[in-house]
């Protein structure tokens, strides 16, 4: 099944508590992301206003190879504003749960009376039209199929199931895409974060049936965010998917995101995170020196960043010490090697930190250290 990627950092990712991208980083970050191959880019909320509209204008004259979609409410005057803007398609949200459509003051016959105007009124407008169940999650299955065989005779492109307050689990995903893989429509998974698994249930939903995949960059989102685009494309990578992006910039992008919505990454950040590739323990670092993929799961310089790093502490062992020493043309006899071994940790231990191979060439030249 051909996988779809949907990149919602420029719409889901700016609605994230603090974030405002300037309009010139968010065409900068559209261009990244056509870069990389994302098959379509969710660019904004037309509703918003007129900067928001000026941006996704701006954006559209860049001509790039990415579909452009934007995001709307199920209200017919944002649907035709929204259609001023050149774009390629729209997606629109309809709340099914009772929580959420009690919350906005609307009831399930709303949605009933509400689908056919919006529904012709996007399809007249936009070649491409996918219409969301918003918080799906806690909509009952009945529900989600008794409204997706609602949309069935407009023939719209997809469908969007998400999971607005991020409380599914792999398990539930299963059954939820499973139910609805059944009515033959193009299904797309909106993972959110709140209990640490939108990555996963999004690696789920695809292999499940779900072919088009809704992320942002470094997770970025509301509250605890989204599905990562790193962490689902390098898992779908690895994990022998059929691989049609070009992940050689994707390192350059987190950074490049972490930077614009002043968000540092984590450093044990999976994928991108400054220690996601790096080894201290003797055990790790010895197996690493002879085969890479011993003690991590990818090669770093895939997404172009370092293939692996190894730190000096309390846990190093002399292999990795004798190896740094190599690449600077530094051969330690071998009976140096427990004396430096305990500088390095009483270094390690007065610093609170591990060291850089450029310390350990400085403990082991300054014999008085």
């Amino acid at each position: 099944m051909q996988l779809f990627l949907i990149d919602s950092t420029l719409r889901d990712g700016e609605q994230a508590p603090g974030v405002f991208f300037l309009k010139k980083e968010k065409i900068r970050l559209a261009q990244m992301l056509s870069e990389i191959g994302i098959d379509e880019i969710e660019i904004g909320t037309p509703s918003m206003g007129r900067c928001e509209c000026d941006t996704i204008r701006d954006i559209m004259r860049l001509n790039l190879k990415s579909v452009i979609s934007v995001w709307s409410r199920a209200i017919k005057k944002d649907i035709e504003k929204a259609s001023t803007l050149g774009v390629d398609g729209i997606h629109i949200a309809f709340p099914l749960s009772n929580i959420q459509l009690h919350a906005m003051n609307k009831t399930y016959k709303w949605v009933e009376d509400t689908l056919d105007e919006t529904v012709q009124c996007a399809k007249g407008l936009f070649k491409q039209v996918s219409i969301g169940i918003q918080d799906a999650s806690r909509s009952s299955l009945k529900r989600i199929i008794q409204f997706i065989d609602m949309l069935k005779k407009y023939e719209i492109f997809r469908i969007r199931l998400a999971d607005t307050v991020g409380i599914l689990t792999p398990i539930k995903t299963i059954k939820i895409i499973q139910a609805v893989k059944k009515k033959n429509m193009n299904i797309d998974f909106h993972a959110h974060n709140d209990f640490g698994m939108a990555t996963a249930n999004a690696v789920t939903a695809y292999q499940i049936g779900a072919n088009f995949l809704s992320v942002t960059v470094n997770g970025l989102g509301e509250r605890a965010g989204n599905a990562a685009l790193e962490e689902v494309l390098v898992t779908l990578k690895c994990i022998g998917v059929d691989f049609k992006y070009d992940i050689s910039t994707l390192f350059d992008l987190c950074k490049y995101v972490s930077i614009i919505s002043r968000r540092p990454l984590p450093v044990g950040k999976a994928i991108c995170g400054q220690f996601a590739v790096s080894h201290e323990s003797g055990i790790h670092t010895h197996a690493v020196l002879s085969n890479m993929l011993a003690f991590q799961p990818f090669n770093g310089k895939v997404i172009g960043r370092e293939d692996f790093s190894i730190l000096f502490g309390k846990h190093s062992g002399k292999n990795a010490i004798i190896s740094c020493l190599k690449k600077q043309n530094i051969k330690i006899k071998n009976c140096e090697v427990p004396l430096l071994i305990k500088k390095i940790k009483n270094k390690a231990y007065e610093l609170q930190r591990s060291l850089s191979a450029d310390e350990i060439v400085n403990l082991y030249l300054n014999k008085n250290v």
